[in-house]
């Protein structure tokens, strides 16, 4: 009997024991599981505190741009190149420009040949070779003064921007000495020479030319030329430029 009471009370306190261990060991654990919780918290919080520095960082540096020694190097770099390129540049403008007013001049010409073959009317152009300061315009017929009697337009006449046009070259450019053509006369102390188109009467093939010879233009400083050529055949065409 008493062998039974104390066997029932040692197998009490060893369930005790256990329990008390089990409860211990559970404490423990939630303390360790409590502590991982806290380094990883921990240690998000110093990530996001290096991210957030690096991009402080980056805007502290997009903020202030360039150094004032990098914008000099720029800057003086720049002004090298530009100064290297200049004269490049205002030469390949200059010649765009004699191109422009070289081309106006060829279809001019040819809206003269192609309106005498149209109207089966001679038609001029004359153009202003002195004195030097004049040599800036050139004048043209569309359609004869008076195609009943083969009357022409002349330098007398006041031009109305149809029939008889007067066309200024752009630029202050001009026209050399070379005098083309044929020569026509002087009207208000001007000196003319003139070219004409045969609409293919009196011998004549249609569109020809009664002389063959190049128009010179130049800019004002005289540097650069271009040159509108009328061949034999009444063919117009331009050539440019000689420095």
């Amino acid at each position: 009997m008493i062998l039974t009471i104390l066997t029932n009370i040692l197998t009490m306190g060893s369930r005790i024991t256990m329990e008390r261990y089990s409860i211990s060991l559970q404490f423990t654990l939630l303390r360790l599981v409590l502590t991982k919780h806290q380094c990883i918290e921990l240690c998000g919080r110093k990530i996001l505190q290096i991210k957030s520095s690096h991009n402080m960082d980056i805007k502290k540096r997009i903020r202030f741009g360039f150094s004032l020694i990098e914008l000099l190097v720029v800057i003086v770099i720049a002004l090298i190149l530009l100064g290297i390129s200049l004269p490049y540049l205002n030469s390949f403008m200059l010649s765009r420009e004699l191109e422009e007013v070289s081309w106006q001049m060829v279809q001019d010409l040819r809206l003269v040949k192609e309106s005498a073959i149209l109207y089966q009317q001679d038609l001029r152009i004359y153009f202003c070779t002195d004195p030097a300061s004049s040599r800036t315009f050139y004048m043209f017929e569309t359609f004869q003064k008076d195609p009943l009697n083969a009357v022409h337009y002349t330098p007398y006449d006041i031009p109305d921007g149809i029939h008889f046009v007067k066309r200024e070259l752009k630029y202050n450019f001009k026209f050399t000495a070379h005098k083309p053509f044929k020569p026509y006369g002087w009207i208000n102390g001007k000196e003319y020479y003139y070219l004409e188109f045969y609409c293919g009467k009196d011998n004549h093939f249609r569109g020809q030319p009664n002389s063959f010879d190049t128009i010179e233009i130049q800019n004002a400083l005289g540097t650069k030329t271009y040159y509108v050529i009328v061949d034999v055949a009444g063919r117009i065409k331009m050539s440019g430029g000689k420095n």
